[in-house]
């Protein structure tokens, strides 16, 4: 009522001052008091619903967080779960060393030493552990490297016969060299050292440089040979101790392969 008297008197007063005139709005001092009765039970019925929005507002906001929360945390607690892998142990301790074994297989066998098939295969790998061939030529030890190889030639006097002169043939590839000594008297190619670097040249047992420290123990065990190590060097020989292999080893794999024979 105060609302549309008041409206009423506004009219009236521009009317009065010839600003318009109150024939324009002739219903608003006929259902002002409907309208502001209408007007007053409206807002409060939507002050009421939106005092109940706000109240419900947090609870509807809470439930939805953590209804898409949920399946994410799952999946992030069963990604950071990883189980470790159980660490492989070594068949063989630390400084591995076989010569009390050998020792005692070599005293029982002392009188059938050159028959028995252990030592000869024990033999014939240390005299010859990159060709399992008897009598090699130059040419097979050539196609036996898996890289190019530069070969250079030099003659020098048998010790024994200064009549003889003897050739050494020398085989370099990878920063690896491979000498090979030829007498002219057995007219073979006898191999004399050898320090290999890369892959590039295997054992005939497939040792070769990458070979790790296990796999290398395992396949040493196939031959009647001592087998002493000492920090990251593996050292194996025959009985007679004229012939030897040398394995280097870093982070637990051959880096590099050395031989010394017994030429004469």
């Amino acid at each position: 009522m105060y609302r549309g008297a008041q409206l009423s008197g506004c009219l009236l007063e521009k009317e009065k001052a010839g600003a318009l005139s109150c024939s324009y709005f002739p219903y608003f001092s006929v259902y002002d008091n409907t309208i502001s009765h209408i007007f007053f039970k409206t807002s409060r019925l939507g002050m009421r619903r939106l005092i109940l929005l706000f109240l419900l507002l947090p609870v509807w906001l809470q439930g939805g967080c953590q209804s898409k929360q949920e399946p994410e945390t799952t999946k992030v607690v069963a990604a950071a779960y990883t189980p470790k892998k159980p660490v492989a142990e070594s068949s063989f301790p630390r400084n591995y060393n076989n010569t009390a074994a050998i020792d005692a297989f070599y005293k029982r066998l002392e009188m059938q030493e050159e028959e028995h098939p252990d030592i000869r295969k024990a033999s014939e790998f240390i005299t010859n552990p990159f060709l399992p061939a008897s009598d090699p030529s130059l040419r097979q030890y050539i196609s036996l490297i898996k890289a190019k190889c530069v070969l250079m030639k030099d003659t020098i006097t048998n010790l024994h016969n200064a009549r003889y002169t003897d050739s050494l043939f020398q085989l370099t590839f990878d920063s690896s060299t491979v000498e090979l000594y030829y007498p002219m008297y057995s007219r073979q190619y006898l191999l004399s050292y050898a320090h290999v670097k890369s892959d590039n040249l295997p054992l005939n047992n497939g040792i070769q440089v990458g070979t790790s420290r296990e796999e290398l123990l395992k396949k040493l065990q196939e031959y009647k040979l001592y087998i002493k190590e000492e920090k990251n060097t593996v050292e194996v020989c025959d009985w007679e101790r004229n012939s030897w292999l040398r394995f280097n080893l870093a982070q637990g794999h051959v880096s590099s392969i050395e031989y010394e024979g017994y030429v004469d």
